[in-house]
Order: C-alpha cells, then sequence, then structure tokens
C-alpha cells in the first residue's frame, strides 16, 4: 500500500508531543490524570497526514462506565478553538467513549463508524483495552465480504435500473436522484471489494490515491460521480461488474437470482447491515 500523500506542514502525528497546539496537548495531559480516565486515541487527518497547517486534532478519550453515564450529552464531546483568534478556529475534537458505546460502533454498520480505527493511534491504554478496542473495530469483516459485495453490486444495479425507467418516464429529477444513487453504491462497492470501509467523502480522492486505485477504474468512478448520465452509470456498472468477476464473486452473474435471495427471511438482517451508503 502507498504511503498517505502529506502536504507541508502536515506530517502525521504520531504521538502526543507531535500535537502543533500546545493548548490541546495541555487538554489531554489534564485529562490522562484523572481516575475516571481509561485511554485515548488520536485520528482522523492529523494521525493519516491529510490535515491543513491550521487544521484540528482528532481524538477518542476512552473513560470508565460509570463517568460516561454521569455525563451530560453535550459533554461527550469537547471541542477546542484557539483562544484570541476571530472567527473562531477550532484546534481540537474530542469524543469520549465508553466500552458501551465503543460496543455499539463495533456492531454499526456504517463505515464511518469504523475507518477512523484503521489509522489511529493509541497513546495512553490502562491494561491494552482501548488498543483492542482499536483492532476490533477497525478489522473489515472478512466472513462477510462476498455477501457485503453482492449487496453493494445489488444496489447499484436497481438504482442504475430506476434510473432508466425515469429517464423513459420522463422524470429528470427522479433519474438524477437514482443515478448519484448508483454512483455511490459503486464507490462504497470499490472499498469492498479492496477490504475497506469507505472514508467520510471529503477524503476520497486522497484515500483511493494511497490505496493504489488503478487509473481506469478511476475514470471510470469518476465519470460517474462527476456527470452522472445513463451513459457513464452503465460503463460503472458494467465496470464493477467485472471488477466483481476478477473478485471470484460469480454471483453477480445471475444478479435476479442473488437480489431474489436477499428476500429470503434468513438473508434479510445481511441487507439492513449491508445497505447503508
Amino acid at each position: 500500500m502507498a504511503s498517505a500523500p502529506t502536504r507541508p506542514g502536515s506530517q502525521p502525528v504520531r504521538s502526543l508531543t507531535d500535537i502543533p497546539e500546545p493548548a490541546v496537548r495541555t487538554w489531554i495531559e489534564e485529562a490522562l490524570r484523572r481516575p475516571e480516565t481509561l485511554g485515548f486515541l488520536l485520528c482522523g487527518s492529523r494521525v493519516v497526514g491529510w490535515a491543513e497547517p491550521d487544521g484540528d486534532t482528532d481524538g477518542f478519550l476512552y473513560v470508565t462506565e460509570a463517568h460516561y453515564r454521569s455525563l451530560d450529552v453535550e459533554y461527550t464531546e469537547v471541542r477546542l478553538t484557539a483562544e484570541g483568534e476571530v472567527p473562531k478556529r477550532l484546534i481540537g475534537d474530542f469524543s469520549l467513549f465508553s466500552d458501551t458505546a465503543l460496543e455499539e460502533q463495533l456492531r454499526s454498520p456504517l463505515d464511518i463508524d469504523h475507518w477512523a480505527y484503521v489509522d489511529a493511534m493509541v497513546t495512553h491504554d490502562t491494561g491494552g483495552a482501548l488498543e483492542a478496542w482499536r483492532r476490533r473495530i477497525a478489522a473489515f469483516p472478512e466472513e462477510g465480504f462476498r455477501e457485503r459485495a453482492v449487496h453493494k453490486y445489488i444496489q447499484l444495479v436497481i438504482a442504475y435500473h430506476y434510473a432508466t425507467m425515469d429517464d423513459v418516464r420522463g422524470y429528470p429529477v427522479d433519474r438524477q436522484l437514482n443515478l448519484y444513487r448508483a454512483a455511490l453504491a459503486g464507490v462504497h462497492l470499490w472499498f469492498t471489494l479492496k477490504r475497506r470501509w469507505a472514508p467520510p467523502f471529503k477524503w476520497w480522492t486522497r484515500e483511493v490515491e494511497r490505496l493504489e486505485i488503478r487509473p481506469d477504474t478511476q475514470a471510470v468512478m469518476e465519470g460517474a460521480i462527476l456527470n452522472p448520465t445513463i451513459e457513464t452509470l452503465t460503463h460503472l456498472r458494467d465496470h464493477m461488474k467485472t471488477e466483481m468477476r476478477h473478485a471470484g464473486i460469480s454471483e453477480i452473474d445471475n444478479v435476479l437470482r442473488a437480489f431474489f435471495t436477499t428476500l429470503l427471511p434468513e438473508h434479510r438482517p445481511a441487507v439492513y447491515r449491508n445497505s447503508y451508503l
């Protein structure tokens, strides 16, 4: 895997001492001295190396269940701003989590609840529990890989089919809505085939570059994203079908059968789990 591209003044943060804002380091150091604190990890653009020089630092503070339950919801999120700057500039963005909150993220079907943990750096960990949580949440569900990929492809095909129907029937807004849905399904499918969680899409270009997307795949996907038409989505549908075959997923050779399978009661939970975009 290629290393993440960085910009001048935005080298990856690997420890607390690498954090550029003294006020942020001070807040973290004070939080670590509290008895309810069990661990802390850094995540987000600073850890990956994508932050702007004046960007904020993101992190998760791991606390005891009793302390977490005692907090009003507004105190589970800490936002630090640079002193004396107008307009206010965010320099630190921290969420407080307990075992219960982390368990919910582990079960979450949303890629965004997992992606941040892949590159996260645990800097403080009482007993090693936080690193264990990080590894479990970051791990891609290999056992459900084929099923997940098939569901993403079916979403692409269904949205594309709706778009073509809308085009024939003369509903341009409906057509475009479904073309966008098909493009988004294709993006999620690509990440699934890479066995990676999809990132927040403000990081699309940097993430696909570090995962070494092939030029032909990038051209097809970006064509569908930038110019969603029946033609560009036809290219995306066909290209991703070929990618599925290369991945050894032959179920999509009979898409109707694969779709009918999702209607069986024993397969419904997987549809809900794998259908979030």
